[in-house]
């Protein structure tokens, strides 16, 4: 019984292993108009509101980005409530299972790229991260 506990214990270890190491952080090889749009579709269905500015390079060379809530302001630049109330939102691209996968952290969701082509950020750049 004790063996067969072992045995359990060490085949789900291993199960959790391989999920892990099936999602990994990712980078972009290329990006493209067509690229940057899916992206910003993907944050803006994630948080609402206006679509958000990319930088042309945006996950060619991290695998996360932060995008801040807009706050609005009086005319002297000191925000209507006086306080800002909401955490930035991050979005960390992910290769899972061979597909580039946006993952929105407040919500969980993730969102598959369907004209993306992306690699393990540890194989780009392997100087760089641990």
């Amino acid at each position: 019984m004790r063996l067969s506990l072992s045995v359990a214990a060490l085949l789900l270890s291993a199960c959790q292993h391989q999920v892990q190491a099936e999602q990994q952080a990712a980078v972009l090889l290329e990006t493209s108009a067509q690229v940057r749009q899916e992206i910003q579709q993907a944050i803006q269905q994630a948080i609402g509101g206006d679509p958000v500015k990319l930088a042309d390079n945006v996950f060619l060379f991290e695998s996360e980005i932060w995008i801040e809530n807009a706050v609005l302001r009086d005319e002297k630049g000191r925000p209507l409530d006086g306080r800002i109330q909401n955490a930035a939102n991050l979005f960390q691209l992910k290769l899972e299972n061979g597909r580039c996968v946006l993952r929105h952290n407040k919500s969980n969701q993730n969102f598959e790229l369907q004209s993306a082509h992306c690699v393990a950020e540890k194989q780009r750049y392997p100087e760089t991260t641990q």
